[in-house]
Order: structure tokens, then C-alpha cells, then sequence
């Protein structure tokens, strides 16, 4: 069967049903009839529980509708705290980074200052101590040349001699006070 065939029997049964009409109305009034019981029919023991199923169905749409707004709000209202707070984070982090860095400076600078202090302090002490060894060893070398001019002047004291002899003696006793 091509589909010319199948449209024309369409056709065929459309047709034959309007004419049906008018060939047996009891047909028709008979089709009436059982509308109106079914309508009745439904009407009295169907349509008040369909109704009310439907109505129940209908509000608990509703209510889920209604619950979902109210969650979707809520997740928007704490994606807007969440991103607050990350904000926040990011700021506080932001700040104790910066301030971790100036400590980190400041300290640098306190080592460096403490260390130029320390410094300065271990060359005053050192200049200190040269100058009271080179004081010291003034003091010893006027020590030495006392002695030595008392032993020169006790010796040439005890003899008369002239001054080659002096001489001589002045040399030996540097000599001796020299190896000691």
C-alpha cells in the first residue's frame, strides 16, 4: 500500500462517520446518553477525589517551589558571607604578611644597628687595651731605664772612673737587662 491509498481510506472513514450521523440518529442520542451518565457518573464518585488530589498535588507544588526559594536564597545569602569572608581572609592575610615583613625589617635593622653597636664598643675596648698596653709598657720601659741608671749610677758611684769606663759599664749593664 503506497501512502496515496492509506490518505483516500482516511478519507473514506472521516466521511462515513459525519454521514453516520445522519443516517442513525439513535446512534447519536444513544453516544449523548452515555456522556451524560459518564459526566454523572464521574461527577458523583470521581470528581471530588480527583479534585482533591489535584489540589493537594497543586499545593505541594507550592510548597516545594516555595522551599525552594527560600533554600536558594539562603545559598546565595551565605555564597555572598562565603565571599565575604574570603575577602575578609585575604585582607587579614593580606595585612599580617605586610606587617611580617616590616618585623622582619625592623629586626634586620635592630641586628645591624646591635651588631655596628657591638662593633664600635669591641674597637673602643680594643683601642682601650692598646693604649693601656702601650702604657704598661712605657711604665716598664721607665721601670727598666730607672733600674738601669741605678744600677749605672750605684756602680760609678763606687768607683772613680773615667769616661770609657763609664762607658763600658753603662753598655754592660744595658747588655745585661737586655737578655734578662
Amino acid at each position: 500500500m503506497d501512502l496515496s491509498q492509506i490518505f483516500d481510506e482516511v478519507v473514506q472513514g472521516i466521511e462515513d462517520g459525519l454521514y453516520s450521523i445522519i443516517n442513525h440518529p439513535s446512534l447519536v442520542l444513544l453516544n449523548i446518553l452515555a456522556f451524560i451518565v459518564l459526566m454523572f457518573f464521574v461527577k458523583k464518585f470521581l470528581w471530588e477525589k480527583v479534585t482533591k488530589f489535584i489540589d493537594l498535588r497543586q499545593q505541594a507544588l507550592m510548597e516545594a517551589m516555595e522551599t525552594a526559594d527560600q533554600e536558594r536564597a539562603r545559598a546565595q545569602e551565605l555564597q555572598a558571607k562565603s565571599s565575604k569572608d574570603y575577602e575578609q581572609m585575604k585582607e587579614e592575610t593580606r595585612q599580617l604578611k605586610e606587617k611580617l615583613t616590616q618585623d622582619a625589617y625592623r629586626q634586620q635593622e635592630e641586628l645591624i644597628l646591635s651588631a655596628k653597636k657591638e662593633a664600635q664598643r669591641r674597637l673602643e675596648q680594643t683601642e682601650l687595651d692598646i693604649q693601656f698596653e702601650i702604657a704598661q709598657a712605657n711604665e716598664e720601659i721607665k721601670q727598666s731605664i730607672k733600674e738601669i741608671a741605678f744600677l749605672a749610677a750605684e756602680k760609678i758611684v763606687k768607683r772613680e772612673i773615667d769616661e770609657s769606663v763609664h762607658q763600658d759599664i753603662i753598655d754592660s749593664i744595658l747588655e745585661e737587662n737586655g737578655q734578662s
